[in-house]
């Protein structure tokens, strides 16, 4: 049972940015989460520029082969066997003097999607106003939000098409509407964010919040030394000194849906069997506290990253389906959920490729019995850096259930296929 003894979880977040605000004023240094020099090897966007005016416009395109194997005796979903477009972005950055900076992504490989946490019709609409340089970067508008390691790496720099179970999209929001507040100092080497979001996620694109009218606040603290490589996650460079990043997180909502009303259409998530939607995590209907941790280390071409996500909820409802009908003398009212994975990468110069092993789990309900386990495996062959890369990863899923011929440990939270695999290329030119 995943334990979650927290206290003041409301003011967290905001003393974990307050805190770093306060260490110094002096060192503030340009800089933000997620690493956003994506031209790795020397193949440029286009760039508009007429002194204070630059327009870079780029291009992102991946796409895969996907095929799944099913145990004996399960029936096989050969729609998953496919060839599918991840990825037709155009990314446009820019800026206008000092002081304002904006980002525009549109994926038309998403248009036509309800809900996909790992690519909608738009990545990102934000504005950045930074001219409280002594106190913080103000960003506003539609993006990733500072939270999970996994999640804040753009997957052209990750060596698999897929992340892990507990940061790809289905256990919390990875996008969302709302105000940032970023600092950065010593040389980049530490950053903080803080934020208010909507707290419906990518389903904001609908242009509504769920009728519970709340809003979730998350917060964001990463460190690196000797260089700042925070959501670096393979040594490409061959770093002749060890180089080690950790990040704390946390988010909070409290979602309480008046009586008669629901969530909207996709905002509660995918993760689970069709069956079990009410058992949802990505919102509930009551509190939501989430909190994690990472670690990402970098030497001689190799590397390794771990990180952990921690929740807590607490139903508004005591027939909540999340308590599966136990008395509250069991549960206190509620239920803790949460996963980690841990991975491994060694970079190639001579061969240009990248090797990578990986291992996941995921409990998504302690009150129910299990946990889904799940091993990758990647290999990855550079043409040109990032930017045009073929990929192969196989997942794996452990613990097969012979009563539902599912594999997965946990009864609400199985797949079907054994395994999976996917090949392919991306072009990035961003």
């Amino acid at each position: 049972m995943i334990q979650s003894k927290i206290a003041g979880r409301k003011y967290l977040i905001l003393t974990l940015f307050i805190s770093i605000v306060c260490l110094s004023k002096a060192y503030a240094q340009e800089g933000d989460m997620g690493y956003t020099n994506y031209d790795i090897d020397a193949l440029q966007p286009f760039k508009i520029s007429n002194g204070n005016n630059v327009v870079k416009i780029g291009t992102i395109f991946s796409t895969y082969l996907d095929l799944r194997q099913y145990p004996t005796g399960a029936t096989p979903d050969y729609t998953k066997n496919t060839m599918k477009l991840k990825d037709a972005r155009l990314d446009i950055n820019g800026k206008s003097g000092e002081n304002y900076e904006y980002h525009l992504q549109l994926d038309f490989a998403g248009w036509g999607n309800t809900y996909a946490p790992d690519g909608g019709p738009l990545d990102d609409a934000n504005i950045t106003y930074k001219g409280l340089k002594k106190l913080f970067k103000i960003k506003i508008g539609y993006g990733k939000v500072p939270y999970s390691l996994s999640s804040l790496v753009e997957h052209f720099e990750s060596p698999y098409w897929e992340r892990p179970q507990v940061s790809k999209g289905d256990f919390f929001s990875r996008r969302d509407l709302g105000i940032t507040l970023k600092r950065s100092f010593w040389n980049g080497r530490i950053r903080a964010a803080a934020g208010a979001y909507t707290g419906v996620g990518e389903v904001v694109l609908g242009g509504t919040n769920d009728p519970s009218g709340k809003f979730e606040y998350i917060g964001r603290i990463e460190a690196s030394y000797p260089e700042d490589h925070n959501e670096e996650v393979i040594d490409v460079n061959k770093l002749s000194t060890p180089n080690v990043s950790i990040g704390l997180n946390a988010r909070y909502s409290n979602r309480s849906l008046p009586a008669g009303t629901a969530f909207l259409d996709g905002e509660t998530g995918g993760m689970l069997n069709g069956s079990d939607t009410a058992l949802e995590l990505k919102v509930i209907n009551g509190k939501k506290f989430l909190y994690g941790g990472d670690i990402s280390i970098e030497y001689m071409g190799f590397s390794a990253q771990f990180e952990t996500n921690l929740m807590k909820g607490t139903p508004v409802n005591s027939n909540d389906p999340h308590l599966m009908n136990l008395p509250k003398s069991s549960t206190g009212g509620y239920f803790n959920a949460g996963g980690w994975y841990v991975q491994a990468n060694y970079f190639s110069k001579a061969i240009r490729t990248i090797i990578s092993a990986r291992y996941d789990e995921m409990n998504a309900n302690d009150l129910v019995k299990g946990v889904t386990q799940h091993s990758a495996a990647a290999l990855c062959y550079q043409l040109k850096g990032y930017n045009s890369m073929l990929k192969f990863q196989i997942d794996h899923s452990l613990q097969f259930n012979s009563s539902t011929l599912k594999y997965g440990g946990e009864s609400i939270n199985t797949t079907k296929s054994e395994n999976e695999f996917r090949i392919g290329w991306q072009l990035v030119i961003d």
